[in-house]
């Protein structure tokens, strides 16, 4: 077996020799650089198994270097621990998000220094990766300061990209949009191009909205629930990353492969400390790690995602509310004259037949005098249900005002109004009402009148007008009736 290559880069020789002496085992050989760039150069050129990194050095300092390798395809595979006088809390978060896989304070413990170089390099693959044909290229101390420049632009444009996103996702209430924007954002500005975006559904699930390839027809929807993974992310609140056999498969041909060696983030969108769903990413061979300063931008992101949604939720229970009777929960008059307004203009445009009846439950004062309010009000809600349950869901049936109630028929003639109405006629004259109080069960009736658009008609008001006029001649025939309009 290949012995495991270890780059020292620290430019304090003593330091060198004591790391040397204190990682020194069979079958492990030593490389040495002196400063950053040398260090950079001797990564690309020797492909170590492991990298030792001191912090505070000449030309190009260990973040920098950290930075540089862990956004090159070639390197940053390779784990890096970095040592450093730093030793400050928010140091060790810098060194840590920008890629390091472990950060040790001098003076160091060389039991920890082992440990941790041991650990990694049980993890690491084995030695022998080739350079990248480019190596040379890639180690000029003026290219690889180019390249940390360029890295700097990167988190510049990050940055941008995120104030970008957040005008974008809070300008509009449609929680499609604001998905697919987010999705879009992250193939193209972050880089990964397998993205799945799931919410969180009543019974905890999480169910996928959209995602990497979701146009193909032939893509099952996906609900996920129940998966370890899941839960500790839910309880976290934390994104979780998935690697081999621990990933979700995600439908097919969706945007996850099945390949073992895939690595999965799993990213909470919380807002107000509860988890609204997730946005699952899957990395492939050539496309950056989930570092921790990937975890931070993809984290800001879900966050904004999460306002965002919040925002469109928000927005739609208010609208719900401005459109929405509160005692039956149907639509309100508001709405059913906004929609028969859409309904005419669509059957002018496209010559479909549009029936309207108003509908009026018989007698309903002496119902309300007699047992209540309360019992009128549940009595307004049973038959509210009914009414929903017979129509059809492209019909929009609404509370007109009291006990009167109207709703609208797309694409419906005469014939098939009269047969719908007639239906419900029968279903209420047969449908027990509990008045309460232990007294018996009582019946109620409608009257229903019925008028279908004509071919010049042009205002909501002429087709309600002609559906008020059957009503009355339903009710002057006895109640309990359906009329059509003449």
């Amino acid at each position: 077996m290949a012995p495991k290559k270890i780059l020292l880069i620290d430019d304090d020789p003593d330091i060198q020799a004591i790391v040397k002496a204190a990682l020194e085992a069979e079958g492990r050989v030593f490389v040495t650089a002196g400063n950053g760039v040398e260090g950079v150069e001797k990564a690309f050129t020797e492909m170590p198994d492991i990298i030792v990194l001191d912090v505070m050095m000449p030309k190009m300092n260990g973040y920098q270097v950290c930075r540089l390798l862990k956004n090159e395809q070639s390197t940053w595979e390779i784990p890096i621990v970095m040592l450093t006088a730093r030793a400050k809390d928010k140091d060790r978060y810098y060194g840590l998000s920008i890629g390091a896989d472990a950060y040790l304070p001098k003076p160091f413990e060389m039991k920890a220094l082992r440990t941790a170089v041991d650990e990694l390099l049980a993890k690491s693959e084995p030695a022998g990766r080739a350079a990248p044909v480019d190596a040379i290229t890639k180690a000029s101390e003026s290219n690889l300061l180019s390249r940390v420049n360029s890295l700097l632009d990167r988190k510049l444009q990050e940055m941008t990209f995120l104030q970008y996103m957040m005008k974008e996702v809070v300008s509009t209430f449609d929680e499609e949009k604001i998905l697919r924007t987010v999705l879009r954002g992250i193939e193209t500005e972050i880089g990964y191009k397998k993205v799945a975006m799931l919410l969180k559904d009543e019974s905890g699930a999480m169910v996928e909205r959209c995602a990497s390839g979701s146009g193909n027809a032939e893509r099952p929807l996906v609900r996920l629930g129940g998966i370890q993974c899941l839960k500790d992310m839910v309880d976290s609140k934390e994104p979780v990353v998935l690697k081999g056999a621990e990933t979700i498969p995600l439908g097919r041909p969706g945007p996850m492969d099945k390949a073992p060696a895939r690595q999965q983030c799993l990213m909470p969108v919380v807002f107000r400390d509860e988890v609204m769903g997730m946005v699952l990413l899957e990395r492939q061979p050539d496309e950056p790690p989930f570092s921790e300063e990937r975890l931070g931008l993809l984290g800001t992101l879900a966050g904004q995602l999460g306002l965002a949604l919040d925002n469109a939720s928000l927005y739609r229970s208010t609208l719900l509310l401005s459109i929405t009777d509160g005692l039956t929960g149907l639509f309100n008059a508001r709405y059913f004259y906004d929609q028969l307004e859409v309904e005419i203009s669509r059957s002018k445009r496209y010559g479909h037949p549009l029936s309207l009846f108003m509908l009026d439950i018989d007698f309903f004062k002496n119902y309300n005098d007699t047992y209540g309010h309360l019992s009128g009000d549940e009595a307004l809600r049973k038959l509210a249900r009914l009414f929903k349950e017979i129509c059809r869901e492209t019909d929009t049936v609404s509370r007109y005002g009291g006990e009167e109630f109207s709703v609208i028929l797309p694409e419906t003639d005469p014939l098939n109004a009269e047969v719908l109405a007639e239906r419900i006629r029968g279903a209420v004259e047969i449908m027990p009402m509990d008045p309460g109080g232990g007294r018996p069960s009582v019946t109620l009736t409608v009257s229903i009148g019925i008028a279908t658009m004509p071919p010049d008609m042009s205002f909501a008001e002429e087709l309600v007008r002609l559906a008020d006029k059957a009503l009355y001649r339903a009710k002057d025939d006895g109640r309990n009736k359906v009329r059509l309009s003449a």
